[in-house]
């Protein structure tokens, strides 16, 4: 395996962990934003995907076509541990007032995985991530074609 593959699977390793602590914590703020009605979730969501974004891009302009297949490993992977996390991200948000929350929420468990939205996170990640590398591709190519000077 070449060193340039290696880099890629090292930051591939590094993204996914990074997408997945972002994608547990924006779930246990989630949690508190939904208790204290202050109707911060679809923001906090909506960071969420945008640090996907970015750290998909930060794959592509490393790995080229390899770092679109690295952008959508990391969204699988990242967002399959957000939803093992589910519970204890709203254990964690809890841990102020446990009772009020059970009183609020009832008993949270994963959920159902179709209802999840994986597939929203891959597909999105996905076109963004094929969308960058066709981008950065064409930026390197002349419209006019090739000059004889």
């Amino acid at each position: 395996m070449s060193k340039d593959k290696i880099s890629l699977v090292v930051l591939t390793l590094g993204c996914t962990f990074a997408a997945a602590i972002f994608g547990f914590g924006a779930n246990v703020f989630s949690f508190q934003s939904a208790f204290a009605e202050a109707g911060r979730e679809p923001l906090i969501l909506m960071t969420y995907l945008v640090a996907l974004l970015a750290l998909a891009g930060v794959l592509v302009f490393q790995g080229g076509w390899w770092g679109v297949v690295a952008a959508i490993v990391m969204a699988v992977v990242a967002t399959l541990i957000e939803w093992a996390l589910f519970p204890l991200a709203f254990d964690w948000a809890a841990v102020g007032d446990p009772s009020a929350y059970r009183e609020e929420f009832g008993d949270v468990a994963r959920p159902a995985y179709t209802r999840y939205g994986i597939a929203y996170d891959v597909l999105g990640i996905g076109i963004a991530a094929v969308l960058a590398q066709g981008l950065r591709m064409m930026a390197h190519m002349d419209p006019k074609g090739q000059r004889d000077e």
